[in-house]
């Protein structure tokens, strides 16, 4: 069948299913879709994610709050991504009982796993932009609403095992959850023991100048990680409006790698990479709520978290033979803290409009020791290599107003103003001073939502963003995957983006999908990438620029080359844009006699161009793909209690680089295949099996002597990267 004419079949699906699968009730307001505990009796769900994923679109939502929460974890956040640092207006698109969760360890994604179906009274799925929210709609908002009253005592548990393809390993993880209330008092405690692994493999060719094979690398890596989890979550209400939640959560954890790398050919060498860490979290947060009669509604929020990491690399060369001898320990120590207290109050100004007007400080402290020692041979003295000491801290504080009018039934228009004020004190053994600086950032933002009919509706929002800067680009590390140390920079300052964005859904009748179209502008000042840091000098000594330094005739150029020391470091660069599309549908697939089946697809393109510091041509944002498809599918066949599925993502090639290497990436296809089935009554078993695109596929890394512009080529390195298939085997049940 022709493309066009599957997307027709599937279309007229969604159209012609009707009063088949209706399930879903629609409020006053078109925006909102209700689906109450009598949907999900069918499904038989035993947690809230079992109920999450059976309705239309919704795990795409899940899915990107956790890939974006993992974003900002890995750094300090972004423009475009939640933020890694304090709250702000944005973030997480799934509430409870209209109110995100104060924690950000502590976090709502695994809060999904851990509450009792039970315990859920409906799940609220709210279009656009929408007053008494505890965020600012991204599009969709979920909003999960517990059940009230009557005292009740569940515990949730989960036993899970993976293999992984080709290893003995079959590590088991346990997840233990008590939940209940009493009254006006409810709570949650749970324990989870997560026993994962990593491997990968990793073959590689290598080639000269001349392109010659100069030989082959076999890279064998594997990863253990193990954490225990303790968490619990408390809330009260008082009666009158006011409602008090606190949640703790502590982790400690350990990881090791251990990374083989055996090279043949004209310079053959066996290393081995031994790493081990040490971690540990803890987190503290709550909020608290009442209403204050004439002055509105308040509600105060506050987290208290600390991580910390002791990270010890042991680098080993000439294994197995004579000559075996350590050449290289790094080791790094990492100390990072955040305080965050929000306070805001809401008031119904008008029967059509809502204020809502607070506060927030976040103060953050972040302290990252590294060094790295090394020797060439196996008689001299470890001696340090390279190093950095760093101490950073960062107080922000913002102010913020947000206004709804509800201009009509149809009609609603909600804007915002945040002004941040931020002042960040960094201290560096490699910096030649101390960085004291402040900024003052105003973040307009003016969103409107226009129901063209029950079914339709088209949203425009135009947006400031300022991104958190990444921490650990302050500091000096070294990079495994190209063996080389990167330079730390405490002078970059925070991204800045202008966002335009329009989108219109479609949503079907009784429950039967939704399609989804957005197009959006984003206009960078101070965009962060890797910029040349390299003190360029003429034959007099004199400093110039580098594009003065390439323009000199060649034999000024050589005679300087070799007296420089290139250096590159992240930093700001202002000129670049980004501009794309997004599409996505939702489809019960009853035309095809299966209306209780659900696939979901999306495709995104973004096009972000950058003046590429070092050849200075224009170039395609790092680390990002062009084009990105994901599909899923799944189908619950409720008389049998069975259900199954899959789903799969594709990206285009992305491409890496720094001052002296390209490394453009085709990552292979990711997908996973599951089956579950409810064998007794709230007892759930389910089968998996993964096979991931991260860190997969054919990659090309050609190193250029000094720097790019050269384009001396020093080598190229084919890579072909694998990861063993995952299977997963778990079973669950409340009781």
């Amino acid at each position: 069948m022709k493309k066009s004419g599957f997307l027709t079949t599937v279309m007229l699906s969604a159209l012609m299913l009707g009063n088949a699968y209706a399930g879903q009730d629609t409020t006053d307001d078109a925006a909102i879709v209700t689906y109450d505990q009598a949907y999900f009796e069918k499904f038989a769900p035993v947690t809230l994610l079992d109920m999450m994923q059976r309705i239309p679109g919704v795990q795409e939502i899940i899915d990107k709050n956790r890939e974006q929460r993992q974003q900002a974890a890995r750094g300090g956040g972004g423009a475009e991504n939640q933020g890694g640092r304090g709250f702000g207006s944005g973030g997480d698109q799934i509430l409870i009982n209209g109110k995100r969760l104060a924690g950000k360890n502590n976090n709502i994604d695994d809060t999904l796993s851990r509450v009792s179906a039970g315990q859920v009274e409906k799940i609220e799925l709210i279009r656009g932009a929408a007053s008494g929210l505890d965020v600012q709609s991204q599009g969709l908002v979920i909003n999960v609403v517990m059940q009230e009253g009557a005292s009740s005592s569940t515990t949730f548990w989960k036993l899970t095992g993976n293999y992984y393809e080709g290893t003995s390993a079959f590590p088991p993880e346990l997840l233990l959850s008590h939940s209940g209330s009493s009254g006006d008092l409810q709570y949650m405690v749970s324990a989870e023991v997560k026993n994962t692994r990593s491997f990968f493999t990793r073959s590689e060719e290598h080639f000269n100048a001349a392109d010659l094979q100069t030989g082959d690398k076999f890279i064998d890596n594997r990863v253990i990680t193990q954490t225990l989890t303790l968490n619990s979550n408390l809330s009260y209400d008082f009666g009158n409006g006011s409602e008090l939640r606190l949640n703790g959560l502590y982790q400690p954890g350990l990881n090791n790698r251990l990374e083989d790398q055996n090279e043949t050919g004209t310079q053959p060498l066996h290393t081995l990479w031994d790493t081990d860490s040490d971690t540990s979290k803890w987190e503290i947060g709550g909020d608290y709520s009442r209403n204050l009669g004439s002055l509105g509604r308040f509600k105060g929020l506050f987290v208290i978290n600390n991580d910390t990491e002791d990270q010890a690399v042991l680098r080993d060369r000439n294994i197995g033979e004579a000559g075996e001898f350590r050449y290289a320990e790094e080791s790094t120590k990492l100390d990072k803290s955040e305080k965050i207290f929000r306070g805001l109050v809401t008031k119904k100004i008008t029967e059509s409009q809502n204020l809502e007007v607070g506060g927030e400080a976040a103060i953050n402290n972040f302290n990252k020791d590294f060094e790295d020692n090394r020797r060439s041979i196996a008689t001299d003295p470890l001696t340090l290599n390279a190093g950095d000491n760093v101490k950073i801290k960062e107080n922000r504080y913002e102010i913020f107003a947000n206004h709804t009018y509800d201009i009509s039934p149809v009609l609603v228009l909600q804007s915002s103003l945040t002004t941040e004020f931020s002042k960040i004190v960094a201290v560096s053994s490699s910096a030649a001073a101390p960085r004291d600086t402040s900024f003052t950032y105003i973040k307009p933002r003016v969103n409107l939502r226009y129901d063209v009919s029950g079914n339709d509706q088209l949203r425009l929002t135009v947006e400031k963003k300022v991104s958190q800067l990444d921490f650990n680009n302050f500091v000096t590390k070294f990079d495994q995957r190209t063996d080389q140390l990167v330079f730390g920079n405490t002078n970059i300052r925070p991204e800045q983006i202008w966002e335009f964005s329009a989108a219109f859904e479609h949503r079907f009748a009784n429950d039967a999908g939704s399609v989804e179209a957005e197009v959006f502008y984003r206009d960078y000042t101070d965009h962060i990438t890797i910029v040349d840091f390299t003190d360029y000098v003429n034959l007099s000594g004199q400093p110039i620029t580098a594009d003065e330094f390439f323009a000199l005739p060649a034999a000024d150029i050589s005679a300087i080359r070799g007296s420089l020391n290139f250096t590159s470091k992240s930093g700001n660069i202002d000129g670049a844009t980004s501009r794309g599309l997004k599409l996505k549908g939702n489809f019960r697939l009853g035309f095809f006699g299966l209306p209780q089946a659900v696939f979901s697809a999306s495709y995104s393109y973004e096009n972000g161009k950058e003046l590429d510091q070092f050849t200075k041509e224009i170039v395609h944002f790092a680390r990002i793909s062009t084009h990105t498809f994901t599909f899923n599918f799944r189908h619950d066949i409720t008389e049998w209690d069975f259900s199954y599925g899959f789903d799969g993502k594709s990206r285009s090639t992305f491409n890496v680089w720094e001052r002296n290497y390209t490394w453009p990436w085709k990552l292979g296809f990711g997908y996973s295949i599951f089956a579950e089935k409810n064998i007794l009554n709230g007892i759930k078993i389910r089968a998996e099996m993964k096979n991931e695109d991260n860190g997969t596929g054919l990659s090309t890394l050609t190193y250029y002597y000094d720097q790019r512009r050269f384009n001396d080529v020093l080598e190229r390195t084919e890579k072909n990267h694998m990861r063993p298939k995952q299977f997963i085997l778990s079973i669950q049940g409340t009781f």
